[in-house]
């Protein structure tokens, strides 16, 4: 991550099992800039990883005294959560990046159902403080495999009272089934974070829902099925001219910097929307889980860090 902001962790603790809060605070004392619920900072650790953690405390545009983000310890960690867990210590500096929102409400929406699971809870309490301080019509079904590792629960209970639904697997013999719920069409906003699994069930179930009602935010981007997807294809930066064939195992990023072009990343995983690049021709297959469905459909950008052509030849604004 190139520049941002230097910090300090000013408090670890644990919250629920697997999942600390880490407390960052400007190391010169002068407060951070603000965001809005759904926004998520990108932290830079010693080890040279660079990870997006949602703000727990995101409440608006105004300058805030630090930043609070809880991380769950993931079993296939490549060294972000397992060196936040095992290495990290109060007093660390660290650096991040100016709040980002991918995963903003919409001030349109004023019945919504919130949806956490697990650790993906993190953006959803910043969004149950907001529907509860704006006195909007919510509710919040939140799930995990159990509630020894569901982060934040007793506030959630005192903050949203008989609007909060739990959902522990090792009660209730398996993971929920939310269709019923998404079935109601009381709700003109779905706000939903949480495993793979539990999003793609939220996406069938919600497909008949109006557009730009359901957003989600997920921790891995699409993976990419079949073999065809993997096939090399032809890329030209329409502004340096530069031109050059993307293999089969490698991204358009990857191909960027072979060409010694530098272009702005973070996550290399589709999540952050930093290496957001302007599509001037072809048609890129969209991995990525930043664009919306009608960014994806227009055809006008792309994320190259993940996704790809779905045709012969892409044409970047690079």
């Amino acid at each position: 991550m190139n520049g941002g902001t230097e910090v300090v962790v000013s408090a670890v603790r644990p919250l629920a099992r697997d999942v600390l809060a880490i407390e960052l605070s400007h190391r010169g004392g002068a407060a951070l800039p603000g965001a809005a619920p759904g926004a998520h900072i990108d932290l830079a650790l010693p080890n040279g990883l660079t990870r997006q953690y949602s703000l727990v405390n995101a409440q608006g545009a105004e300058r805030q005294p630090n930043y609070l983000v809880a991380v769950g310890r993931d079993a296939h960690s490549r060294g972000g959560s397992s060196w936040i867990h095992d290495q990290l210590r109060t007093g660390q500096a660290l650096r991040v990046s100016a709040p980002r929102n991918l995963f903003a409400m919409d001030p349109a929406h004023r019945r919504v159902l919130l949806v956490a699971g697990g650790i993906g809870v993190t953006p959803i309490v910043a969004m149950a403080r907001h529907c509860a301080a704006q006195g909007l019509d919510w509710e919040l079904l939140a799930c995990a495999r159990s509630a020894s590792r569901l982060a934040y629960l007793d506030e959630l209970k005192a903050l949203a009272g008989p609007r909060l639904r739990t959902h522990f697997d090792d009660e209730q013999g398996g993971p929920i089934d939310a269709a019923p719920l998404l079935a109601d069409a009381h709700w003109d906003g779905l706000y939903a974070c949480g495993p793979a699994p539990m999003l793609d069930a939220l996406a069938r179930a919600s497909a008949h829902w109006p557009a730009g009602s359901v957003r989600m935010e997920r921790f891995k981007a699409s993976d990419v099925e079949g073999g065809d997807e993997r096939r090399g294809f032809a890329l030209r930066l329409s502004r340096s001219g530069l031109q050059t064939t993307v293999a089969p195992n490698e991204s358009v990023l990857d191909a960027l910097e072979r060409l010694g072009v530098e272009h702005p990343f973070a996550c290399r995983e589709g999540l952050c929307g930093t290496c957001e690049a302007p599509l001037l021709e072809g048609e890129a297959l969209h991995l990525d889980s930043v664009l919306s469905p009608e960014e994806r459909a227009a055809q006008r950008r792309m994320l190259v860090c993940v996704s790809r052509c779905a045709g012969d030849r892409l044409v970047l604004d690079i």
